[in-house]
């Protein structure tokens, strides 16, 4: 351990090897403590032991000391040497700098020289293009108007070589400049004018003449700025007094909203015509905005090869078409209440302005160049929403006041009262025409008036037990439901001539006068089935005879028909709308009257004889249910029945102008006592089969096969010898 370590463990001396260690702060602490002689005599020790370590330090390295000491010296030369070669090396580069100088400086004042020589022969190239240019100009300017397009290059060329001023002073240019000056001003006030004409005719050549004038200065964009401005400046201003200004001409000093409105019709016929010039002219200046836009798309930059479009950075039709709809959106939500009034009564009227006003601008875009132009993303009606429902809230009560008028308690409304509501339909879908939602709007409110028609209709219809009663005259129930079907016909008839697609509430208007028309038939047809009912209570199993008088039934049934046409369907006012039903009745009953002759047995030749008697008359009874003479299928199928009645069986199978049931039922008249019909095998009545082959038209072969199985299983059981007769022209029949 050396002398250093063992101070650095002496609490006495470690202080000394500190990097922090003051003297005057350690003496001070030394004579605090009042161990001055203690410190003083160890201090000694100390420095003994430092000068020992050194003393031994030396001694063992006496060699080494001796070495570096020797090779000091030699540094010491080398040094010299250095330093030597060093002032060699400065006085040579002394002596090279003072050979540079000369050639550089004289160098430096050359290229100086050049420079400025350069810099004057670009000027005296300006000044002799300058003076060359504006000889020329002023032989352009002689040209007028005809020569503004080369007359802006020209002076697109000399505001590039006049520079940023750096000319000034030249006596032989100054003199020309404040005229160039003013010549260019004048050439700017004649090209805005040429723009001016062109766009106000609409003509292509004057406008691209005055745009390329435009971008030859430099100016494009700040005109087409500019053009744009004044074009949407005045758009709202316009609106506001087409809204406004009109009420405040016709009336003097009333404010507009004010009580005294004046003349209402007369402020209302200025207001559409204001608004009709606003939109004129905004169709006008759209025009003009469209041939700006489409010139600006067709002509090009000759340096840059760019559309003037690009080279400005503008879109005026978009741009346009903005301004009028913020125009609306601001106006229509601070409109006045008179104009607000009036937009309400005749919004129709305002928006066939708008959206004809969008129309026009869309129609224009078709054009070569602005295919891909597209309008802003606007709803425009959406402005006018408000007055859309209001004015559709007018209108439906437009439409229910009439009915609710019409209709005041149990009374039915003559016709003439319902012809007037459906005028008032009319009106509505005129008022709407030209605007497909609108007059669908307007549709729906008719569809909600006429459902008000119906629900007012059925609370007048009777429904009751005396509806039944028909044996004698009509009842007071019986006339009433009458006259509301005749309501309905007419309602149904008048519908038709509505211009507008209410095919639904012709269908709900059908359906109520179907539903009432039954309602008034079906105790008529409950007569007639009762009276049918008792064909099979007569014999037709005799054999020939002569036949004079037609059957009981037939008589009845005349009687019936007869009351309901003479007392009942006579007070029908329009008998030819509910002719499809009164058709379907007849049908129905000539099924019902063919489905019970089917059923019919035994059939002997008289009875045959008797039964096409019976059909005769019944055609002419039946017939005298409509007052046209058209020959339905059902009464075809009756008269050619008629023929199969003495067809022979053969002949018979090969009939296909009577329904196949119809065949296979009459076949079983012919069979023997063995071969059951399908209703005594039910264990039916006749009129019981009767009623279920009327409402199970689809399972009336089933029924037959399922006899005809019966029969077959009964054949084999009881070991018969031979089938019925008719027997394999039924399985004939029932196959093909």
């Amino acid at each position: 351990m050396n002398v250093l370590d063992t101070f650095e463990d002496d609490e006495t001396y470690k202080c000394f090897l500190s990097t922090e260690y003051d003297a005057e702060k350690y003496a001070n602490s030394i004579i605090a403590s009042s161990t001055v002689s203690q410190t003083l005599q160890a201090l000694q020790i100390g420095v003994e032991k430092l000068n020992f370590a050194l003393e031994e330090h030396v001694s063992e390295h006496y060699e080494d000391l001796i070495n570096q000491a020797t090779g000091m010296d030699i540094l010491e030369e080398s040094l010299a040497i250095v330093k030597t070669r060093i002032d060699q090396l400065q006085r040579s580069m002394t002596t090279i700098k003072k050979r540079l100088s000369e050639p550089y400086n004289q160098m430096t004042m050359r290229t100086q020289q050049l420079g400025r020589l350069q810099k004057t022969c670009d000027v005296l190239r300006r000044v002799t293009r300058i003076q060359y240019l504006t000889k020329r100009l002023k032989q352009q300017l002689d040209g007028g108007i005809k020569e503004i397009t080369k007359t802006s290059q020209t002076f697109n060329e000399l505001q590039y070589l006049y520079g940023d001023g750096d000319l000034e002073g030249i006596e032989v240019i100054d003199k020309d400049l404040d005229w160039v000056k003013k010549a260019r001003a004048n050439m700017e006030v004649q090209a805005e004018q040429l723009l001016s004409q062109g766009l106000s005719s609409f003509n292509q050549n004057q406008t691209s003449t005055a745009l390329q004038v435009f971008n030859s200065i430099g100016t494009l964009q700040t005109i087409v700025s500019k053009t744009l401005q004044s074009k949407c400046g005045s758009v709202q201003q316009d609106l506001k007094s087409a809204l406004a200004g009109s009420y405040e001409q016709s009336y003097n000093g009333t404010a507009p909203g004010g009580a005294n409105i004046g003349n209402t019709a007369a402020w209302r016929a200025n207001l559409w015509t204001s608004l009709d010039k606003w939109s004129n002219n905004i169709s006008s200046q759209y025009n003009q905005i469209h041939v700006l836009h489409r010139t600006l798309v067709r002509r090009r930059d000759a340096s840059s090869q760019k559309t003037l479009l690009e080279e400005c950075n503008v879109t005026p039709i978009q741009t346009f078409v903005s301004a009028v709809s913020n125009a609306l959106q601001q106006e229509l939500r601070n409109i006045n209440s008179s104009a607000k009034q009036a937009l309400n009564m005749e919004y129709p009227k305002a928006l066939r302005l708008v959206v004809s006003l969008w129309n026009h601008f869309s129609a224009k875009l078709d054009v070569e160049g602005l295919e891909d132009v597209t309008l802003p993303n606007i709803n425009i009606r959406e402005v006018l929403t408000p007055f859309q429902c209001t004015y559709l809230a007018r209108s439906l009560n437009r439409l229910l006041d009439p009915v609710n008028i019409a209709f005041p308690g149990k009374t039915v409304p003559s016709t003439s009262e319902i012809e007037s509501i459906v005028r008032i339909m009319v009106s509505e879908l005129t008022a709407a025409r030209g605007d497909e939602e609108l007059k669908k709007l307007s549709t729906n409110n008719i569809l909600k008036a006429i459902r008000d028609i119906l629900n007012k209709c059925e609370s007048l219809v009777h429904h009751g037990s005396g509806i039944n009663d028909i044996t004698s005259a009509p009842t007071q129930y019986h006339i009433k439901n009458i006259q509301v079907i005749n309501v309905l016909c007419t309602l149904h008839c008048k519908l038709e001539e509505v211009p507008a697609d209410l095919n639904a509430g012709r269908t709900e208007v059908w359906n109520m006068i179907s539903d009432d028309v039954n309602s008034l038939l079906d105790p008529f047809r409950s007569q007639i089935e009762h009276i049918l009912n008792t064909i099979h209570d007569t014999d037709f199993g005799f054999d020939k005879q002569d036949i004079t008088d037609c059957s009981t039934y037939i008589n009845l049934i005349e009687e019936t028909i007869n009351h309901l046409v003479s007392n009942y369907l006579s007070q029908l006012s329009n008998k030819t709308t509910v002719l499809p039903k009164l058709q379907d009745f007849q049908d129905s009953l000539i099924s019902l009257y063919l489905h019970h002759l089917c059923a019919v047995r035994p059939l002997g030749e008289g009875g045959k004889m008797m039964i096409a008697t019976d059909i005769a008359e019944m055609e002419r009874v039946l017939g005298g249910l409509l007052d046209e003479h058209a020959v339905s299928e059902q009464f075809k199928v009756l008269r050619a029945f008629r023929a199969v009645l003495f067809l022979s069986v053969e002949d018979l199978c090969t009939v296909r102008n009577v329904p196949k049931p119809m065949l296979l039922n009459h076949l079983f008249s012919r069979a023997g006592d063995a071969l059951l019909s399908p209703y005594k095998v039910a264990g039916w009545t006749p009129s019981q089969y009767v009623a279920w082959l009327y409402s199970h038209p689809y399972e009336i072969v089933d029924m037959i096969q399922g006899t005809i199985q019966w029969y077959e299983d009964m054949i084999r059981e009881s070991g018969a010898p031979a089938f019925d007769p008719i027997y394999p022209h039924i399985i004939k029949l029932l196959q093909s």
